[in-house]
């Protein structure tokens, strides 16, 4: 299904490979792998910009259509169902990120067989996981009370808000599987190919989204032209990967290593699935503790705010993901070098960034909201510069949360989620309660990620975790030198 856009892929490795031949990447036959890398994570940037842009777009236009004949009551209930797609995205236990790291290491180590065993029971386990989470989620949608979820001071029908959230659900759980293969092409380090059929799928939502709106659509067919058609077009992934055999319908030659893998694929994914959970406690329900506390018409104030600063959030991103798969298939090469220089230039690049773009957008913040959603919203400066700080925090803490996932660092982030998780939670229930202003949950955020970020990586993992950069020493010359067990073997 992808075929056809092969011959560009080959005009951009072509032009890539001009441009990487004149920096000094590598040394001796690394080279040649640290330039392959980079081309790999420029394709995927490249396309990453071009779905996060059409992504941006169906964002701005989402806000601009519906919010006059929503009403801010409708559209914080919206926006609070939204928020919802990333705190479930821990129900799949954390198995999709342990599947990249370790088709990641199976790649490193040429081993097709391997490959297709791990994506075949990855697959498939995360499937029986979406169809355990479809009962519960069910079962739960007929014993919790909406409104006091939502908040009950919502004025909106209960039959709407029943049949979106139930959408939501379903999709969410369909999600479950396809998003642990979006996982396994950044295993692959073919990232590029997600955000392809991503941009395919907002082409296909934009026209449909002003055709809704012209028609004052309901919350349900908004969630099904959005988030849907994203859910629906990932399945285009899955049928690629069965194409190239690595993915089986019946695993049925594999049983005797099925068990084995999943447990394996379980082991590494507790851990990611703790650090999913206590990032989700830290800033998932920011938008449930505002209707709660405040009411859904203030969760308005927070989406728009998030989403103003969101252009910025979703660019640290794109430049950050496909470096995991780097990460990982140079930590399975011990190839130190590559990890040193990845990490000081992903650091030093996504901190610029964030700080010159986040000020650019705070005072462009007047301007931008007039012609965005004009009088039907007012967004307090407070709240404003809350976000442009915030953004500028996660910017360093999401190219260094990559690394350390990259190179299976996962101890000291359980610790550093678990401190973080602590101050937030217990910042927002009390601040926003005492001030009664929105402000407060992105605050809390703040000073939650400082503390937690330099009192546990700098203080009680430093020396862990510079472990995986520094070069091991050769024993026979006393000298710092970068081992690579791949080259070793192509050597002899």
């Amino acid at each position: 299904m992808l075929q056809p856009l092969a011959a560009p892929r080959r005009v951009f490795f072509a032009v890539a490979s001009r441009l990487f031949e004149m920096l000094p990447f590598g040394v001796g036959r690394s080279e040649g792998r640290d330039r392959d890398r980079y081309r790999r994570a420029a394709l995927t940037i490249a396309c990453n910009v071009m779905s996060s842009g059409l992504a941006f777009i169906i964002l701005i236009a989402s806000v601009s259509w519906t919010l006059p004949y929503l009403g801010q009551q409708r559209f914080g209930v919206w926006m609070t169902i939204s928020s919802l797609a990333v705190t479930l995205s821990m129900l799949d236990f954390g198995i999709g990120n342990a599947l990249l790291n370790l088709v990641a290491a199976a790649r490193a180590g040429d081993d097709p067989r391997r490959m297709r065993e791990l994506i075949t029971h990855g697959v498939w386990l995360l499937g029986a996981v979406g169809a355990i989470a479809a009962v519960c989620l069910y079962a739960s949608l007929h014993v919790v009370d909406l409104r006091v979820v939502l908040g009950k001071q919502a004025n909106v029908s209960a039959d709407e808000t029943l049949a979106a959230v139930t959408i939501f659900l379903v999709l969410t759980c369909l999600n479950i599987p396809l998003g642990g293969v979006k996982r396994v092409c950044h295993g692959l380090q073919r990232g590029w190919e997600q955000h392809i059929v991503s941009s395919i799928g907002y082409l296909l939502s934009l026209p449909l989204l002003y055709w809704c709106c012209q028609r004052h659509a309901s919350i349900p067919w908004l969630l099904c032209i959005t988030y849907g058609i994203q859910v629906c077009m990932s399945a285009c992934l899955v049928v690629r990967l069965r194409l190239q055999g690595l993915l089986l319908v019946r695993p049925g030659a594999m049983r005797g290593s099925m068990w084995r893998d999943s447990k394996k694929i379980l082991s590494m994914g507790s851990l990611f699935f703790v650090l999913q959970v206590g990032v989700m406690c830290a800033s998932g329900f920011d938008a449930l503790i505002v209707a709660k506390l405040l009411g859904v018409a203030e969760v308005a104030k927070l989406a728009v705010a998030q989403r103003l600063f969101q252009f910025l959030t979703v660019g640290i991103s794109m430049l950050t993901v496909p470096l995991w798969g780097l990460y990982a298939d140079a930590k399975a090469r011990d190839d130190r070098n590559f990890l040193s220089m990845t990490l000081k230039l992903s650091m030093l690049g996504t901190g610029a960034i964030a700080m010159v773009t986040s000020g650019l957008i705070f005072a462009a913040s007047p301007w931008l909201l007039s012609k965005w959603v004009g009088n039907h919203l007012t967004v307090p400066v407070t709240l404003l510069c809350a976000v442009a700080v915030l953004s500028i925090v996660d910017a360093f803490g999401n190219a260094f949360a990559i690394f350390l996932n990259g190179v299976g660092e996962l101890k000291s982030q359980l610790a550093a989620v678990v401190v973080n998780c602590t101050i937030a939670l217990s910042l927002k229930f009390w601040l926003v309660h005492a001030f009664h202003d929105v402000a407060w949950v992105v605050w809390s955020a703040v000073i939650a990620s400082i503390v937690a970020d330099y009192f546990v990586y700098l203080s009680l993992f430093r020396k862990r975790i510079f472990s995986h950069l520094r070069a091991p020493i050769d024993t026979e010359t006393g000298c710092a030198r970068a081992h690579d067990r791949s080259e070793s073997a192509a050597s002899s």
